[in-house]
């Protein structure tokens, strides 16, 4: 007799009996800033045969018993875990719940092929970049990239971290990104390479943070995945667009357009160690009192005793 499987839209915390096939969207460790050495907990997004998405989270004591069953890309079933509420900052998903392993929790390889492999939810870029959109959440983007920034190092607790900026079109709307530490590596493979022209990066689970009161795309920490050149219908979308603009701009100018990427100039008129304290949201002791969730926040006080 078969399992009854459900989705991932009728999940609730009213009960505990749930059974879901899903892939693994991506998977990351959540670090622990007081104790660098281990994680704080495993992380995951996981996306069923409808194409809906919910956040997933492994606490520290129950890793071992999960990380090496699960993989990305993977398909599995999923019974006897916890629903909350998917609540605080960088969320990976919209969905309402997130889902929380327990000890009783169990996970079976799945054969099923029901499953979407294209695991993006890109959100347009126009709607990142609108300054009424929710910024609790991570997003998903795409584009071709067009310019590159003077890479940067800044010092911090004695480590040393790089940072670049790339700029990206998509469908004719210009955006950037800021990369730190490893995604800079990647940049720069991709940079040092033969096929550095006309690559098409799509950017999983990135932040949208306020800098300088406008919306601006950062990696997140641990969860960000960059792919250049993914297979994915989005890819042959983007490059047909660019060669039709190409096109047009031939048609309308005798000189041939510059080759090559932008060289983006160094706009940043601060310190980049001094980036953080205009990028985490402030706030005072008072308006701390009614903050109902676990986030970051710089605190505005003068002491009054040495």
């Amino acid at each position: 007799m078969s399992t009854k499987h459900d989705f991932i839209s009728n999940v609730s915390p009213r009960k505990q009996s749930w059974t879901l096939v899903v892939r693994v969207v991506r998977a990351w460790f959540g670090q622990d800033y007081k104790n660098k050495k281990l994680p704080f907990s495993m992380e995951f997004v996981l996306i069923d045969r409808k194409g809906d998405q919910i956040g997933a989270s492994i606490r520290r004591t129950l890793i071992y018993k999960f990380k090496e069953q699960l993989q990305e890309g993977m398909v599995f079933t999923i019974s006897s875990f916890d629903v909350a509420s998917n609540s605080g900052s960088y969320r990976p998903s919209h969905n309402e719940y997130k889902l929380n392993f327990t000890i009783n929790t169990k996970v079976k390889l799945s054969k099923t092929i029901l499953v979407p492999i294209n695991v993006y939810s890109f959100t347009p870029a126009p709607d990142v970049f609108n300054e009424s959109y929710d910024n609790n959440y991570l997003v998903d983007v795409i584009g071709v990239i067009i310019g590159v920034g003077v890479e940067r190092e800044y010092e911090r607790e004695g480590t040393k971290t790089k940072m670049n900026v790339i700029e990206l079109d998509s469908n004719g709307y210009r955006f950037k990104c800021t990369l730190f530490g490893e995604y800079v590596e990647e940049l720069n493979s991709l940079l040092s390479s033969d096929e550095s022209q006309n690559v098409v990066v799509a950017i999983m689970l990135t932040k949208v943070k306020l800098f300088q009161g406008k919306p601006a795309l950062q990696n997140a920490l641990s969860s960000t995945r960059i792919t250049f050149n993914p297979e994915i219908g989005e890819t042959k979308e983007l490059r047909k667009r660019r060669e039709i603009d190409y096109l047009l701009f031939l048609s309308a100018n005798t000189n041939s357009p510059a080759s090559g990427l932008i060289q983006l100039p160094n706009s940043s008129r601060i310190p980049v160690n001094e980036e953080f304290l205009l990028l985490t949201p402030r706030t005072t002791i008072e308006e701390l009192k009614n903050v109902n969730k676990g986030t970051s926040f710089i605190l505005l006080g003068i002491s009054i005793f040495n």
